[in-house]
């Protein structure tokens, strides 16, 4: 059993003892009330963090002054004391599995957005409206009060029950605009060198020191680098954090900034870049003060994060996503079950449902890939017991497929799980192929894994026809059957050249060096990428007016930057006409035709349900539930959630 001695031991951060090197970065639900108070919903997801195991649970950005400024909807308010008994019955609820409750205290200056705020936008320095009217330069009177405002919300949140506090100095929200030579140009002692430019960040430390105590840790965030030119650099960040360092009780590295929306996927890293992207940052600052070091960015890797405390590189990491996607990791660490712990996609999904202002409807309800609980804790205290064993006949081995099969196990019912192929695994396994999608393939195989770990029959090379069923004798079919390529109707999709997407690693397929894929959707691009990385001359065709408009907000901004860097040809508003010897046919909105010469076309056209294979199932047992792709073609996150749902209800 690997020991993880260092990430599980105790660290001192100014009166507190933590019980371990993990904190739960700062987040929101994004489902508090109108008004910014939290509701039972937010407080369970809170709760699952702290009884997993983190030793600080960080309530993400809560506006310290709503008189000046207001980023997004429903963000807790500290300026209202009417937040006290939500966020009483929040900290307590943290607390009561021996974590330490703290809380991210915010002011969103210049980002101060019109569609929840009707005030006067100010920042350091005045310029054109980003999100409502034009930016005000805050004078000393404004200052002295929003910083009078932070040790107001600091007292409040200890007041409310928590431990400690977080000021945001990070990813361009006011502290850090001030900081930063990209919004500040002021010419007043808050501006110019970095001291003055630091001078509100100091003036803020010191008046919730004076207001909350010397017992009151203060975590301070900030951001390594803003990875912009003309913007703050590692050796700026270094100095200031010299400036604090016998003022605040930990320093908590993350990067990047707002300002340039560019590095939003930098700031959340994707699967495109590399885990422990801060880290580097983390270290250089680590060396440079006494003060204990927190480094957030794409963590959750077990034996990385060992390491990161073994070298000294930071004290304490700092996760955010990598909790969604498995809430007991910590426990899973520190019980020697650290192979179990359900790995983070970085898929974004999570964040992108309330990215605003840059998304349309934010949906103010957490959602993860891989974990089906995320968003919905609070239902899972009040799941009812099962009152009858039954025989469970799930039908496809996909991750549907396999969720259903662990949950209704771990639930007690019998379970046969049934697949068509001679492995696990659906239409996922291509995940070990793509370097990209390295999380997936582990998720798959961690999947695998649950199903052989529990008393699962495992029934594989098995096409299940409603005889097979009917001898099995099920009391309940959960069909995942997943889903069939969709043809479009071209001349010559069943050309020798043509792959379909579903098979070009469940065959010995052989992809030429001059390729045409014919689907900008996520499928399409995400494939594009990967043969363009391989060496290959790659050409997507898409008929819509923009590609990968099925992904994740995030996610897409993520791969459209790292497609960017690649050669790869996309031609939207363009159609595939007909595919000849030669290559494909392509036809744009004005009707005029071109060829384009290619050894392979690869049609990720999408998926069809297979609602004749699933319907001849239905009267085969009392209970009938179809998931996954073979209810409609869909996401993990949709697969593993339906999985869950079916067995849960049984």
């Amino acid at each position: 059993m690997k020991s993880y001695v260092n990430l599980t031991s105790p660290l001192k951060v100014g009166a507190l003892t933590l019980r371990n090197r993990i904190e739960a970065g700062p987040s929101n639900t994004g489902n508090g009330t109108v008004e910014g108070f939290l509701t039972p919903e937010s407080m369970a997801y809170f709760e699952l963090k702290a009884k997993g195991g983190a030793a600080i649970v960080t309530i993400g950005e809560s506006n310290v002054h709503t008189k000046t400024g207001v980023a997004h909807g429903r963000m807790p308010c500290l300026d209202n004391p009417d937040i006290l008994p939500s966020l009483v019955r929040t900290t307590e609820a943290i607390k009561r599995h021996g974590a330490y409750a703290s809380i991210q205290l915010l002011h969103p200056g210049r980002r101060a957005n019109a569609a929840y705020y009707d005030g006067v936008v100010y920042g350091p320095s005045a310029g054109p409206a980003l999100f409502g009217s034009p930016i005000v330069e805050m004078n000393e009177d404004v200052i002295e009060e929003v910083v009078n405002a932070f040790g107001d919300a600091a007292e409040m949140a200890k007041l409310g029950g928590c431990d400690m506090c977080m000021i945001h100095g990070a990813h361009g929200w006011l502290l850090h605009q001030f900081l930063s030579p990209l919004n500040n140009q002021r010419t007043d002692r808050f501006g110019g060198s970095l001291e003055n430019r630091a001078r509100i960040s100091l003036m803020v430390i010191d008046n919730i020191r004076k207001k909350c105590g010397p017992d009151f840790p203060i975590e301070f965030r900030l951001s390594g680098s803003e990875h912009v030119e003309g913007g703050l650099t590692i050796d700026d960040m270094v100095a200031f954090s010299q400036m604090i360092d016998d003022k605040v009780d930990l320093i908590h590295v993350s990067s990047c900034t707002f300002h340039n929306p560019a590095t939003n996927t930098h700031m959340f890293p994707s699967a495109f870049h590399e885990r422990g992207i801060n880290v580097p940052l983390a270290a250089a600052i680590k060396k440079a003060v006494k003060t204990p070091v927190a480094v957030v960015g794409g963590l959750n890797d077990p034996e990385m994060m060992e390491e990161i405390i073994a070298s000294g590189k930071a004290d304490i990491v700092a996760l955010g996503r990598g909790l969604l996607a498995d809430p007991y990791l910590p426990k899973k660490i520190n019980s020697g079950k650290a192979h179990d712990i359900t790995p983070c996609q970085r898929c974004l999904i999570c964040l992108s449902g309330d990215f605003v202002p840059y998304i349309k409807y934010p949906i103010r309800s957490l959602r993860c890939a891989v974990n089906p609980h995320i968003g919905r804790e609070q239902e899972i205290k009040f799941h009812m017991p099962v009152e009858a064993h039954r025989k469970v006949l799930v039908v496809g081995g996909g991750p549907a497929g396999m969720q259903a099969a662990i949950t209704a196990a771990d639930r007690g019912h019998e379970v046969v799980l049934c697949e068509k192929k001679d492995h696990l695994g659906g239409l996922i396994e291509f995940a070990d192929h793509v370097p990209f999608k390295e999380d997936l393939q582990k998720f798959r195989e961690l999947l695998i894994r649950r199903v052989e770990e529990r008393d699962i029959q495992v029934m594989l090379s098995t096409e299940i026809t409603p005889e097979k069923a009917q001898e099995l004798k099920p009391d309940v079919i959960i069909a995942a059957l997943g889903a069939a390529p969709l043809i479009p109707n071209i001349p010559g999709w069943d050309h020798p050249k043509v792959v379909l997407s579903t098979d070009i690693y469940s065959k010995d397929q052989c992809i030429g060096d001059n390729v045409v894929i014919v689907g900008g959707g996520l499928v399409g691009c995400e494939e594009a990428l990967n043969l363009c990385q391989q060496g290959k001359r790659v050409t997507v065709l898409e008929a819509r007016p923009d590609v990968v408009i099925d992904g994740a907000y995030l996610y897409r901004e993520a791969l459209l930057l790292e497609l960017d860097k690649w050669p790869v040809n996309i031609l939207t508003n363009t159609s595939c006409k007909a595919i000849t010897d030669e290559g494909v046919i392509m036809m744009d909105l004005e009707g005029k035709e071109e060829l384009i010469e290619c050894d392979t076309v690869i049609l990720a056209t999408g998926l069809k349900a297979k609602r004749q294979e699933v319907d001849a199932l239905r009267g085969s047992a009392p209970e009938f539930y179809a998931i996954g792709d073979c209810l409609k073609a869909r996401k993990v996150m949709e697969a593993v959630r339906g999985g869950y749902d079916a067995a849960m209800t049984l």
